[in-house]
């Protein structure tokens, strides 16, 4: 790949000092709303406090778009543009974590400290969700038509605790026939250190994420009879834990490099240095020594596996404990990457089961198919990124974690996960932690990333 000249940050594409001024009043506002979802209503206040500042804050939204609701809170706006070929969707979340007394700040009352503002929610996510409305409403000031596309904003009220805000939105678009070209939801960012010996920053976009799928592993007591006369190997629970035993040590995924994360590699070559630059320059040559080192650090083998956890284990009484369990079972967590891949190793875990007398079902299942990154919405995004921030390296990568746009993968073509939020180490660190903050600056250059997305794609 051919190494890009990079710029400065001064290079970036800003808002104005008016602009960036007026952006901090508007985000503090949607800060100081203690939106943390709970299953019991308690802050039903904060809620309500909070779509009343979107209210007042992007008054064109407000009168000129669509709004749907879904569930206690979830909303999606809708504007239709002019000779509309394509529905394009914007989203985040709302809801956000709680703080702790370790915060230097309340959490919950936004203050600038320096260059940056502080307070839940300024990475996570009501600084997109921000400059997604703000864009909107300022391209609704400016009279834009919208050429071609319908554009949907949709922010989910309780995604911190896989609620149903987004899950509802989907069934609704999915029984209405409603299809998304493109879908750009939270998931990347702009990171730095992210590639060994790489010194610039890196937009990385989330082409993809890995998918969860859980199982129930049940065992039975065979033999009858009296439990202190029953041989120990014939115990529901030894033999469960025999089989968690026997899937562990089998090594069942082997790990691979998938498109995505080649991508990732790849397009920083040119900016590594010696040795890096030949390993990965060469990645089909080194893949099995790369496979090895990066497979035995936690957060790279995530990049390269299918990962198998037994969350829960279920036997006996509580009410009995001397009873012998006469039925015990697990529940299996597995991340995958490509699902074909896990059901291989899944057949080899059921022969494992055989072995011990566990019976293997499956109990949830939520695949998100990867969006190709050589189509043209990914070099859209490429293009608005390369464009407003010259200094960054763009790269494709898999998402190790989870977003609300899995829901969508029956009804959208091409789900990316990017939000331009430019993070150093303490804001990386800080986010579902204390301090959450950022600078100030990046602010108006989120709302000019999300025009210009608008209006190119």
């Amino acid at each position: 790949m051919k190494k890009r000249e990079l710029k400065t940050q001064a290079d970036r594409i800003k808002a104005t000092k008016e602009n960036n001024d007026k952006y901090i009043r508007i985000l503090s506002d949607m800060v100081n709303c203690k939106t943390v979802f709970t299953r019991e209503g308690t802050n039903d206040s904060e809620y309500e406090k909070f779509y009343s500042v979107l209210e007042q804050s992007f008054p064109n939204l407000t009168e000129k778009a669509e709004r749907l609701t879904f569930g206690d809170g979830c909303f999606c706006y809708i504007i239709n543009g002019k000779d509309a070929k394509k529905n394009i969707m914007l989203m985040s979340h709302h809801d956000v974590v709680d703080g702790d007394d370790e915060w230097k700040t309340d959490p919950f009352v936004a203050e600038i400290v320096g260059d940056s503002l502080f307070g839940r929610g300024t990475i996570d996510t009501k600084t997109p969700l921000f400059a997604e409305l703000q864009a909107a409403e300022e391209l609704l000031a400016e009279n834009y038509d919208f050429n071609g596309i319908n554009l949907y904003i949709a922010s989910s009220h309780n995604e911190e605790v896989c609620g149903d805000g987004a899950v509802l939105m989907a069934e609704h678009f999915k029984k209405n026939n409603t299809f998304f070209d493109v879908i750009l939801d939270e998931g990347g960012a702009i990171t730095e250190g992210m590639i060994p010996t790489v010194s610039a920053k890196s937009a990385v976009v989330a082409v993809h994420e890995k998918s969860r799928h859980l199982y129930k592993c049940t065992t039975k007591q065979e033999t009858k009879g009296h439990g202190g006369l029953n041989p120990t190997t014939d115990n529901a629970i030894v033999r469960l834990a025999k089989f968690i035993s026997a899937v562990d040590k089998a090594k069942i995924y082997k790990g691979k490099f998938y498109p995505e994360v080649k991508a990732t590699f790849s397009n920083h070559v040119p900016f590594m240095k010696f040795p890096m630059n030949i390993l990965f320059g060469n990645i089909g040559l080194f893949a099995p020594l790369l496979k090895k080192a990066m497979l035995s650090i936690p957060t790279t083998n995530a990049m390269l596996s299918t990962s198998i956890s037994f969350t829960t284990i279920f036997a006996g009484s509580k009410e009995d404990p001397q009873m012998k369990a006469k039925e015990a079972y697990t529940t299996m967590f597995l991340r995958c990457i490509r699902e074909d891949d896990l059901f291989r190793g899944l057949e080899k875990i059921k022969e494992i089961g055989k072995k011990f007398g566990v019976e293997i079902e499956e109990i949830e299942r939520d695949y998100c198919k990867p969006t190709d990154f050589t189509k043209r919405p990914y070099k859209i995004l490429e293009e608005c990124l390369n464009e407003n921030f010259p200094d960054v390296i763009v790269a494709p990568f898999l998402l190790t974690a989870g977003t609300d746009a899995r829901r969508f993968t029956d009804i959208a073509d091409s789900i990316l996960r990017f939000a331009p939020i430019d993070l150093d180490s303490k804001q990386f660190a800080s986010i579902h932690a204390a301090n959450e903050h950022i600078k100030i600056e990046n602010v108006g250059e989120c709302v000019e990333f999300y025009k210009k997305f608008i209006k190119k794609i």
